[in-house]
């Protein structure tokens, strides 16, 4: 029952880890759900946590999309987005059949090894962008990790990075192709049937206001940042989430 889910303690400890989690993807355009789930579902069942997820980042991405969506580099999308598309399909696949432990232990160790490259080079002025053709394996793995757990932003973002030197850009870009995903993933989530629930849709609407409370503070601070402090931003972000995962899998 809904009033399980909003149960006031749990309730409030839910809100406390979605309103650090949108503030995160306001200021960066990604991290939400990799920051939240593995938290939430300490709270919730994942069979809970994961569709109300879905229905809190396409809210959260179509408000950050219709504010920078004329930022975002759609020639970047364009070739990572049928690559994504096929990862997704192959995530599907494995989500049925394959243990998920060595996957998340692979993409937290990728995850906090490029955000420490990040934050070595935070200080770094001069930019010279990695090839286009990455955007096959970013976009393979992105979409197969996307459709595993909702965390493929960490691949996106590691290879964006290293192909948009403007912050601003970056993240409206990664705010568009994750709202694009997130889609992807509701109508999966429609097929199943888990987020046809009554429980689900409930706690995502009480959790909506701390959604763009998140957003809106993360959003003022965004425009307040340097380049170099945007990237201790997305390397510190890398960082953490790829620990998480790591600390997770071995917990």
């Amino acid at each position: 029952m809904i009033f399980e889910l909003i149960e006031p303690a749990s309730f409030a400890l839910a809100a406390v880890i979605v309103l650090c989690a949108f503030f995160i993807f306001g200021v960066s355009g990604f991290g939400s759900s990799i920051v939240a789930v593995p938290l939430l579902v300490q709270i919730y069942p994942l069979k809970a946590v994961v569709p109300m997820m879905v229905i809190i980042d396409m809210c959260a991405a179509l408000y950050i999309g219709r504010k920078s969506s004329g930022d975002a580099n759609t020639q970047e999308l364009k070739w990572l987005f049928p690559c994504s598309l096929v990862g997704m399909v192959l995530g599907i696949f494995l989500l049925v059949k394959a243990p998920g432990e060595p996957l998340l232990l692979v993409l937290g160790i990728f995850a906090a090894i490029n955000g420490l490259r990040v934050l070595v080079k935070r200080n770094v002025e001069t930019f010279d962008p990695i090839s286009r053709w990455w955007a096959i394996p970013a976009g393979f793995f992105g979409g197969v990790f996307t459709a595993l757990f909702a965390t493929g932003g960490p691949l996106y973002v590691s290879y964006l990075g290293l192909r948009i030197a403007n912050p601003k850009v970056l993240r409206a870009t990664m705010a568009f192709i994750l709202f694009m995903l997130t889609f992807l993933r509701l109508a999966l989530m429609l097929v199943t049937g888990l987020i046809l629930s009554w429980e689900v849709l409930g706690l995502a609407v009480c959790l909506m206001p701390v959604t763009f409370l998140g957003i809106w503070v993360g959003s003022h601070v965004h425009t307040k940042l340097s380049n170099a402090s945007m990237r201790i931003a997305y390397g510190s972000i890398l960082v953490f989430s790829g620990s998480m995962l790591l600390l997770r899998q071995i917990t």
